[in-house]
């Protein structure tokens, strides 16, 4: 399903919204079988980067699902997501400020309440998704286009704690993962002749997950480990050639967070840690023909240099939104927050502005953002907020043909949220 034919569905949808909000609420609550649930979000941004021409990028992200009551204690819930997202700014080493991208997943979970306090959430998931950075690039054809299934199974133990309630909830999922379209550059300059055999599935992976998360009082805490298997794509040999043995990922993640609110004061702080680990090495071209000579791969201003552990980083992560209310029952809001992220490589070194690597240092980023603006409450389930952000890009890697690593931006963006 491309934009143009998403767009008029979710037109459609939205003609829901003029009805009036009570009769909408009374129609939910009165309905002892069926429960809809509409989560809507439409922004436009205007980025400014310190280097470059403005441009302009949008968000739609729109969920529509049913929870459907099939026997006592024994629930089904489906839901679709229509995701959007226009150029905008992106971290380092992440994405070009040009890319779009456009995901349809759709999810369909079994609920079944065993008990009071245990609870069974067996689920099956499919995802969609396309990527594209020039405007006259088609979305079928994008180099990443990605489709995911697979299933997943969650158990949440309800448990009360100091006269609070709570949620524990463990969760195992499994996700195959294939790239139709992505194709390797380096099989195809070593191996030209069957050039036409290499193109697509070389990132065909296997997703696993293993997530434990709690909620108590306004508190979240959480901890996940994944694993990305390769079926296709194998290691780069210290010899500059592909070798037998596959790639393999793994991430392990844990975070922490509160939601709480003070008289006219609100604030969500939430602080994160990824550990991410790849057996993957990087042969670095110089300029394109440059042949490789086995004696100086590990030198960094050689023309071909090979970087073992080349993907794997320590990234920490942390969001401190505030919100001001302007008067304890007043629908307007003042917002504002500081966000950063700092990503060290293990074993990567920088490039200086000459493509050369720095031999003996870590390559490390840091994204800070700092935002402020409105925020007001349109009726019980809408709001519209406009936001200043002001970005700050930083890294000991100078090196920036093909993607940005040290640049400010400036961004002011529109956004109406809708939700019932």
């Amino acid at each position: 399903m491309t934009l143009k034919r998403t767009l008029p569905f979710l037109a459609a949808l939205c003609g829901l919204l003029a009805l009036p909000a009570p009769l909408r609420a009374a129609t939910a609550e009165d309905s002892k079988i069926f429960t809809p649930y509409f989560n809507m979000s439409l922004a436009e941004s205007l980025y400014v980067p310190s280097d470059g021409e403005f441009f302009s990028g949008g968000l739609i992200n729109t969920q529509v699902g049913l929870l459907s009551k099939v026997a006592k204690n024994h629930n089904i819930f489906g839901l679709y997501n229509f995701r959007y997202l226009g150029p905008a700014f992106q971290p380092q080493d992440g994405k070009q400020f040009t890319e779009r991208s456009l995901d349809h997943s759709f999810s369909l979970e079994y609920r079944w309440q065993i008990s009071d306090r245990l609870r069974l959430r067996p689920a099956y998931a499919k995802t969609t998704g396309y990527r594209r950075n020039g405007v006259n690039e088609s979305w079928d054809t994008g180099l990443y286009n990605m489709n995911s299934q697979g299933g997943q199974l969650a158990a949440d133990y309800l448990f009360g704690f100091m006269g609070k309630n709570g949620t524990l909830t463990a969760q195992y999922l499994s996700r195959s993962l294939e790239f139709p379209n992505y194709t390797d550059l380096l099989r195809e300059f070593q191996n030209a002749g069957s050039a036409s055999e290499l193109s697509g599935g070389l990132q065909n992976q296997r997703l696993r997950q293993w997530a434990l998360r709690a909620y108590w009082n306004n508190f979240t805490a959480g901890a996940s480990f994944s694993t990305m298997k390769y079926e296709n794509q194998t290691v780069v040999g210290t010899d500059g050639q592909y070798s037998d043995t596959k790639q393999e990922d793994k991430s392990t993640t844990v975070d922490v967070g509160f939601n709480h609110r003070l008289w006219i004061f609100e604030a969500a702080p939430n602080v994160s840690y990824t550990v991410f680990d790849s057996n993957q090495n990087f042969l670095r071209f110089k300029y394109f023909g440059a042949a490789w000579d086995a004696s100086t791969l590990g030198n960094g201003d050689s023309d071909v240099t090979l970087i073992q552990n080349a993907y794997s980083f320590r990234e920490f992560t942390f969001d401190l939104p505030l919100f001001i209310n302007m008067g304890m029952n007043s629908k307007w809001a003042i917002s504002g927050g500081w966000s950063v992220t700092h990503r060290v490589y293990a074993d990567r070194p920088p490039r200086n502005a000459d493509n050369n690597y720095l031999m003996g240092q870590k390559q490390d980023n840091t994204l800070t953002k700092f935002y402020a603006g409105f925020r007001k409450h349109m009726n019980e389930i809408a709001d519209l907020s406009l936001t200043y952000t002001l970005i700050i890009a930083s890294s000991n890697n100078k090196f920036e043909k093909y993607l940005p690593y040290n640049y400010t931006g400036q961004a002011l963006g529109l956004a109406y949220n809708l939700t019932f």
